[in-house]
């Protein structure tokens, strides 16, 4: 292969999926290295992503006024290591800051519900290591869905601030982290042996 596999933070729980055989990786964690193998780089798109894009910055100011930060800015610096690579939301003197917009105050309620998102903390504990914080938080706010074309806008901002959003902390994991690189030491190999097969089926009559 002609680059080194590194697994970016917001995908580690794809990697991190548990298989039916322990020690081996699970078909979620194949389907995603596959499809980083033959790099088509689709663009998925949905209109919660597009809000997501759309409120991001209105997201953050409302996560710094909520949680007392005063003001606070996008994290325009990537970081990477020889295992995991990523881009945080904001980083403050002691933490990073993850922002999620919920789509409406339905998902927001079930967030509350369902609780710390295994996947989300990953993600997570991937960008602490990376910017070298020891602690997270996961912020989820509903802010104004703006007019698209398949509806109008929908405001939530008339809504008492602290029923728009719920947040968690998150402590940094050494032991998590070991885990992450040696799957992803374990992806690169499977990935080795993938790009022989592919490489010795394809342009032959098998």
């Amino acid at each position: 292969m002609e680059k080194e596999f590194k697994i970016r933070c917001s995908q580690i729980g794809k990697i991190m999926s548990n298989a039916k055989v322990k020690g081996e990786l699970s078909q979620t964690c194949k389907s995603y290295l596959h499809e980083y193998y033959a790099n088509d780089n689709e663009q998925i798109h949905s209109k919660y992503m597009d809000k997501g894009n759309a409120v991001e910055c209105d997201l953050i100011d409302f996560m710094a006024e909520q949680l007392g930060y005063g003001m606070a800015e996008k994290c325009m610096e990537s970081a990477s290591n020889e295992f995991i690579q990523g881009s945080c939301d904001v980083i403050t003197h002691d933490a990073i800051i993850d922002v999620k917009a919920s789509w409406n105050k339905k998902t927001l309620h079930q967030q509350v519900i369902d609780g710390l998102d295994k996947e989300y903390e990953l993600q997570l504990q991937g960008y602490m290591h990376l910017y070298n914080r020891t602690k997270a938080v996961l912020f989820f706010g509903l802010m104004n869905t703006p007019e698209t074309n398949y509806s109008e806008e929908i405001v939530y901002e008339d809504m008492p601030s602290n029923e728009r959003w719920i947040a968690y902390n998150i402590d940094y994991n050494p032991e998590i982290i070991k885990a992450i690189e040696d799957k992803v030491i374990q992806c690169r190999a499977y990935l080795a042996d993938y790009d022989l097969l592919i490489k010795n089926k394809l342009g032959k009559i098998n």
